[in-house]
C-alpha cells in the first residue's frame, strides 16, 4: 500500500472513531471534499451507492440523452486507452447521478462492480468520490483507494473533470475509475483532452440549432454560413483523429508520442472553440450597444476562419496594416459587415487571384478605412482593380 494511501486509511480510521478529519493526513483537496461530506450528513460506513428507481433512471437518461450522445464517442477512446486494466469509465449529469458507463466486464457488472447508471454519487450522498467532488470543486480532482469517503469505495481510484457548455455552464461530469493506482497517471491527459471534445461536441448541437435559426429568419445568408459551419466541424474532426490515434499509444504506454498527440489535438480543439464562437456571433442577429472593437483582430479571425474557402477557391489573401487600430461599432454588426465585403471580394478575385485588405487611419480625420482590393490573374492591370471600401469611427479612450 503506497504512504499516500496509508495516510487516508488511518485518516479515515480516526474519522470514524472521532469524528475528526485529520488534515495532516489528507491532500488539501480530500480534506475539503471530506469536510463537505461530513457537514452534509454522507455516512462512512456504506458499503454502496444508493440508487434511483428504474423508472426514474430510464427518465433521467431520456432527459439527457443529448449529453450522453456527445459523450459516447469519447468512452470508447478512454476505454482504450485504459487497455488491459480493469476500468470504467463514467458520465453523470450535474448532481452526480450516473447516467452511461462503458469499461470490462468485471468492472462494470462484477461482484464489485463500480456504482452502476442511476446511482447518486453526489457528495451529500456518497462522499468524496469521482464524480461528486469534481462537481463540488468545480474542477479536475483525483481521488486514491482510500480517499474515498465511504468505505465501499475503497478498492477505486477516481478521476473526474466537470463537462461545461458553451456558456461555461457545468451539465454533467466525465470520469474514470480504475483498480491500479499507478494507471491513472497515463490516463490523465487523456481524460482531460476528452473532455474537451465533448465539450466541443455540445457546441457543434448548438451550431446546428444556430444554422437553422439563420435559414429561418435570413436565408440569404444561410449558404455561406452553412458552409463556414461545416468547415470548423471537419477541422474538428482532425482533433477527434488525433484523440484517437493518443488513446492506442496510451493503450500500449508510448507514453511521449501520445502526449505529442494530445497536445496537438488539445489545440486543435482550442482553434476549434475560437472559431465557433466567431461563427455564433458571425451568425447572431442580434444587434448590441458601440464599444470599442478591435478591426484589425476582426479581420483576422474572418481571414481564419475563412481560410477553407480561400484554399477551395485557390485564392491568397494578404492583410495591411500599420498598427492595430480599434473601432467604436457593434461587433456582431462589423463582423457581418466584414464578412460580406470578404464575399465580393471573393467573387470579384476570381480563381487564382488575390484579396488585399488594407486598414488605415484617414489623414486628418478620427476615421478608419478598410480596402478590399480583389486582384483577379485575368486583370493585372492596377488601375482597373475593383475596390470595397468602408470607414468606421476611430474609438476614443472614454468607450
Amino acid at each position: 500500500m503506497s504512504s499516500l494511501n496509508n495516510d487516508a486509511f488511518e485518516a479515515g480510521r480516526v474519522y470514524k472513531s472521532s469524528g475528526a478529519i485529520p488534515f495532516n493526513l489528507l491532500r488539501s483537496p480530500i480534506y475539503h471534499a471530506w469536510e463537505r461530506s461530513h457537514l452534509q450528513g454522507a455516512n462512512p460506513c456504506a458499503l454502496q451507492a444508493e440508487k434511483l428507481s428504474s423508472l426514474d433512471t430510464e427518465r433521467l437518461v431520456e432527459q439527457n440523452s443529448h449529453l450522453i450522445a456527445a459523450v459516447r464517442p469519447y468512452f470508447r477512446l478512454l476505454s482504450q486507452a485504459a487497455g488491459q486494466d480493469r476500468h470504467a469509465v463514467m458520465l453523470g449529469d450535474r448532481h452526480a447521478i450516473v447516467l452511461d458507463m462503458v469499461g470490462d466486464e468485471q468492472t462494470v457488472n462484477g461482484p464489485e462492480a463500480v456504482p452502476g447508471i442511476g446511482s447518486l454519487l453526489s457528495e451529500a450522498v456518497a462522499g468524496a468520490n469521482g464524480l461528486g467532488t469534481p462537481l463540488a470543486a468545480e474542477n479536475y480532482v483525483e481521488i486514491v483507494a482510500a480517499e474515498h469517503f465511504i468505505q465501499g469505495f475503497n478498492q477505486f481510484t477516481c478521476q473526474g473533470i466537470p463537462l461545461r457548455n458553451d456558456k461555461k455552464e457545468i451539465v454533467g461530469v466525465l470520469g474514470i475509475s480504475l483498480q491500479r493506482p499507478d494507471t491513472r497517471q497515463r490516463l490523465k491527459e487523456i481524460l482531460l483532452c476528452a473532455s474537451g471534445g465533448i465539450e466541443a461536441q455540445l457546441l457543434i448541437a448548438n451550431l446546428q440549432d444556430d444554422i437553422r435559426r439563420v435559414l429561418t429568419s435570413n436565408s440569404q445568408e444561410y449558404q455561406p454560413l452553412e458552409e463556414l459551419r461545416q468547415d470548423i466541424i471537419q477541422a474538428h474532426q482532425a482533433a477527434r483523429l488525433k484523440l484517437e490515434i493518443g488513446s492506442r499509444m496510451v493503450a500500449v504506454n508510448r507514453l511521449d508520442y501520445a502526449m505529442q498527440l494530445l497536445q496537438k489535438a488539445e489545440k486543435s480543439i482550442q482553434i476549434f472553440r475560437h472559431r465557433a464562437e466567431v461563427w455564433r456571433n458571425l451568425a447572431s442577429l442580434e444587434i448590441g450597444t458601440v464599444q470599442a472593437v478591435s478591426l484589425t483582430d476582426s479581420i483576422r479571425d474572418l481571414v481564419d476562419l475563412l481560410s477553407t474557402e480561400a484554399s477551395i477557391r485557390k485564392l491568397e489573401v494578404v492583410t495591411y496594416w500599420q498598427e492595430p487600430i480599434t473601432v467604436a461599432a457593434d461587433s456582431r454588426s462589423l463582423l457581418r459587415k466584414l464578412f460580406r465585403y470578404f464575399l465580393q471580394a471573393f467573387e470579384s478575385a476570381d480563381r487564382g487571384g488575390t484579396v488585399e485588405v488594407v486598414v488605415s487611419r484617414m489623414l486628418n480625420s478620427d476615421l478608419a478605412q478598410v480596402n478590399f482590393i480583389p486582384i483577379s490573374v485575368l486583370n493585372i492591370d492596377q488601375s482597373e482593380h475593383t475596390q470595397y471600401t468602408f470607414s468606421l469611427p476611430i474609438a476614443n479612450k472614454n468607450l
